[in-house]
């Protein structure tokens, strides 16, 4: 009788287990993506007695229902290389079986070289997402774990009816050749012709062979340019002259290398038929040792191979344009067996790793708007060019956060006597202004465009300063290929929220239009993630507020320091981010957003609404859930500021003010640093901040009951703090 149930226990065991966890079948659309395996622990390494193993990332790129057969790994805890290898997929009703041999490469910092081999097995989960389990062999050292995929779309985007480059083809980078006869009827047209003067004009400045950004190659690329428009071989011969001398300059790092060698790709694919063999030979020779020597790396200080530091797009967007620019060029062209396709492939995935970790979904980069614009405009435009024609792969799609990068930063201009600044964040403080809009028209979605061309125009154009944000010669190159034809121009407002958010960083900007010098402009970064090996400021929670002409609360100096940005000094060794919980916004440009980190909750509010009576109504509010006996609330500003026991007031000229009062804590110790141009703000508990900006009389604040529980009226606007929210109401 006990065994009668027993073996009964058993059946219906068995029936549960194969009817209840019985592997759902895999969508046939699976093998249409990318499918990105991490294998836990299936590497290892030896450092004297101890063992130490990292886990590895395996993509495999399936297209058409088929997958390929070359395979791709990395790595970053174990090295900085690219792992190459072969695959074979099965693929059952519900299950893939992967068969990889591998090559576990070197880079200049851990030369260690080795074969591995795993094989694999992977289930569906849901839609998106594979599990299983590995086992294989490093080194004849067995190894085993757990397997698991996410199913990614293919980036860059395969564009149709792409037409192959063949042998020796050139032009190819920026422009094909059956392009070139619109290309130089454009150049005939009123703007065509004011553009290539201005390039004529870049043509005229001092060639730099050295220095953070060497020019020479750009330089030969605006020569070169002008050879083909004109069909003038004398321009190629001058080109060749700046080439040459740049290809025998030497460069100290990688990081000034690869500014050259983005302007000697695009020279050598713009005068190729000018120039004769031996030139070729020579240029192809360099740029293919060049490439290689950019996705390698340099075992030095003088080289950040990190996925998302700046120095890597800047090298790997370089090394990207030389292997498209001689790819299928004749063996003898090449004095060493350098496999283009190789280093072009680590140049891409670099390119790709570089998109998915430093920039949000909004464009924008967390290495602060210096060092995300500069890579754009040196390397990263280029390639995804050049990527476009030789390659027939988009980097520019509607999911894309390259399509998000003008319109992030038209959000955030002011024009201030012919100067176009953005409240900035991260190191130096600046953008790469009108050369970013020169050179990106092509990164723009065609729903952005009228508005993109609305500031484009306004500020550069024909209605601006008429530089038409040429400052390279690369500049005039681009814009002339990509200014847009019969595209209407309509004011931003027409087209752009005025509340603009980047999720995946955590940053958000407020505006309340797009007219003059008087525009609102305010803007918070949470800083959702902290990345190491690069730019990273202590700008969690940090804010800018710009309006009726004055920049109010501003970036301190360009120093990695707290006290430079408009935060809580925390004395926390630890980086600090902040997830955003709350998040509203108002078609007037008006919105809040709040921002957590692990003990300080701090609320950003903004009113454009004028029912307070001012145009600009500003509330932070910094809760904290610590014991501290007190703590620092610090802004950065530029103008006189007048201390008046709890408030504070900034002068800015024509009778333009911001007053700023605490509601809270009850005691406070408020002063400003006037060497410093800050104001700062000490007391124990939370704060309360109520800021306007306004010309001319300052409204009355009406505060009912004390700290958090009091209730506000400023003009028609009752502010009032519920529910760990602001909240705007009117009398």
């Amino acid at each position: 009788m006990i065994k009668s149930r027993i073996i009964i226990i058993f059946l219906i065991t068995i029936y549960w287990t194969t009817t209840v966890f019985y592997p759902p079948a895999l969508s046939t659309d699976i093998l249409d993506k990318k499918v990105e395996i991490v294998l836990e622990k299936g590497l290892w390494r030896s450092s004297g007695k101890d063992i130490s193993y990292q886990d590895i990332t395996l993509d495999l790129i399936c297209h058409n229902k088929n997958c390929q057969s070359e395979i791709w790994g990395f790595a970053p805890e174990f090295n900085q290389a690219e792992h190459q290898g072969t695959v074979k997929v099965n693929r059952s009703r519900n299950s893939l079986f992967l068969q990889i041999n591998l090559n576990i490469n070197p880079d200049p910092w851990l030369l260690v070289s080795k074969k591995a081999n795993y094989t694999i097995k992977l289930v569906k989960r849901n839609n998106q997402f594979l599990i299983g389990t590995y086992q294989g062999t490093i080194n004849n050292k067995f190894l085993q774990g757990e397997a698991r995929a996410s199913i990614k779309t293919l980036y860059p985007e395969l564009i149709r009816d792409h037409k192959p480059i063949e042998f020796q083809e050139h032009p190819r980078l920026l422009f094909r050749e059956n392009q070139l006869p619109a290309l130089r009827q454009k150049a005939t047209t009123k703007i065509g012709q004011k553009i290539l003067k201005k390039l004529q004009q870049t043509l005229e400045k001092p060639i730099r062979y050295d220095g953070y950004v060497p020019n020479a190659g750009y330089h030969g690329a605006g020569q070169c340019f002008l050879a083909v428009i004109k069909q003038n071989p004398e321009k190629a011969q001058q080109a060749w002259e700046v080439v040459n001398n740049a290809m025998n300059t030497t460069y100290p790092r990688l990081f000034e290398l690869s500014p050259a060698v983005a302007g000697i790709a695009i020279a050598y694919d713009l005068c190729y038929d000018y120039w004769d063999m031996d030139k070729r030979t020579l240029t192809t020779n360099w740029l293919a040792q060049k490439g290689k020597l950019l996705v390698q790396g340099t075992p030095d200080r003088g080289w950040n191979p990190t996925a998302w530091s700046n120095w890597n797009a800047r090298a790997r967007g370089a090394a990207g344009l030389a292997g498209l620019a001689v790819l299928k060029e004749p063996k003898a062209y090449f004095s060493q067996n350098i496999d283009v396709e190789g280093f072009l492939t680590i140049a891409e995935r670099n390119i790709i790793r570089y998109l998915e970790t430093v920039m949000g979904d909004g464009g924008f980069g967390t290495e602060g708007d210096h060092y995300t614009t500069e890579p754009m405009i040196l390397t990263l435009f280029p390639f995804f060019a050049a990527y476009h024609h030789v390659k027939g792969k988009n980097f520019i799609t509607q999911e894309s956060n390259i399509s998000q990068v003008l319109p992030n930063y038209l959000m955030r201009i002011v024009p201030r006597d012919n100067n176009y600044l953005i409240p900035s964040y991260g190191r130096h403080r600046y953008y790469a202004g009108g050369s970013l809009f020169a050179m990106g028209l092509e990164s723009v979605l065609p729903k952005f465009l009228p508005a993109i061309m609305w500031g484009f125009d306004n500020y550069w154009g024909e209605n601006g300063d008429k530089t038409f944000g040429i400052k390279s010669s690369l500049d005039a190159i681009f814009l002339l290929i990509n200014y847009p034809k019969n595209v209407s121009i309509e004011n931003p407002d027409q087209i752009l929220n005025k509340v603009f958010s980047d999720q995946e960083k955590g940053f958000y900007v407020f505006r309340n239009q797009w007219k003059n010098k008087n525009d609102f402009v305010a803007s918070i970064y949470g800083r959702r993630q902290f990345l190491t090996s690069s730019w990273s400021y202590p700008d969690a929670g940090s804010f800018r507020i710009w309006g009726l002409g004055e920049n109010w609360a501003i970036a301190g100096k360009s120093e990695n320091k707290a006290k430079n940005e408009n935060v809580i000094i925390e004395e926390n060794v630890n980086p600090i981010t902040m997830q955003p919980i709350y998040f509203e916004s108002q078609k007037d440009g008006s919105g809040m957003v709040s921002l957590q980190s692990q003990n300080w909750l701090r609320e950003f509010a903004v009113d454009y609404s004028k029912v307070s009576g001012v145009p600009g109504l500003f509330v932070i509010v910094d809760k904290f859930d610590d014991n501290l006996d007190s703590h620092t609330w610090v802004m950065n500003t530029k103008k006189y500021v007048e201390i008046d026991h709890n408030s504070f007031i900034i002068k800015g000229d024509k009778n333009v003010n911001l007053k700023g009062t605490f509601m809270t804590p009850q005691k406070i110790d408020l002063t400003y640093q006037a060497d410093e141009q800050r104001i700062v703000a000490t007391g124990k508990g939370d704060f309360w901040v109520i800021m306007t900006v306004q010309k001319g009389k300052i409204p009355k604040l009406e505060g009912v009951n004390k700290g958090f529980n009091s209730e506000v009226i400023i003009g028609e606007r009752v502010i009032n703090f519920k529910d760990n929210h602001i909240n705007f109401q009117t009398k």
